[in-house]
């Protein structure tokens, strides 16, 4: 058997949770630790601390210190004005500079997809990739199997 029993056995012994010598006991022989123990006194001995009694709650759940402090980030009205002030002339900013470029592209990009969106394109676009995912698949069953498509 391996020490790490023993010295487990041991432990207890040294605890008070066993009053006798347990590896011996298993193993048939005499006791080892009668009288004077050759091991140095353990760190263990003398009563065990009690543990404090703690309070705990029933459930889980933040409390705050002040009962009305419901808002976890506090930041003051000229920080949230600051702010909308940036975006906003940001956005404004951006629409006054990139607007030559802007607008013509949304316009042109309407009339693309006004002019896109009839039946018969739809249908032809949906046939086109039906024929193109069964091209796939044939495809790659001939080429797993070594057969050559006219």
């Amino acid at each position: 058997m391996g020490t790490n029993w023993a010295n487990n056995l041991d432990m207890l012994a040294q605890n008070g949770v066993l009053d006798f010598d347990a590896p011996a006991y298993v193993t048939g022989q005499k006791p080892r630790y009668v009288g004077a123990p050759a091991m140095p006194p353990s760190p263990f001995a003398g009563p065990v601390p009690q543990a404090q009694k703690l309070n705990q709650l029933k459930t889980d759940e933040f409390k705050p210190e002040n009962n009305n402090d419901n808002n976890f980030v506090k930041n003051p009205a000229w920080k949230k004005c600051a702010f909308a002030a940036l975006a906003i002339g940001a956005v404004v900013l951006g629409g006054w500079k990139f607007k030559s470029k802007l607008f013509p592209s949304v316009k042109s990009g309407w009339t693309k997809l006004t002019s896109k969106c009839k039946w018969n394109s739809i249908k032809t676009f949906c046939s086109d990739k039906a024929k193109a995912v069964g091209k796939f698949f044939k495809d790659g069953w001939n080429k797993l199997f070594k057969k050559k498509t006219p």
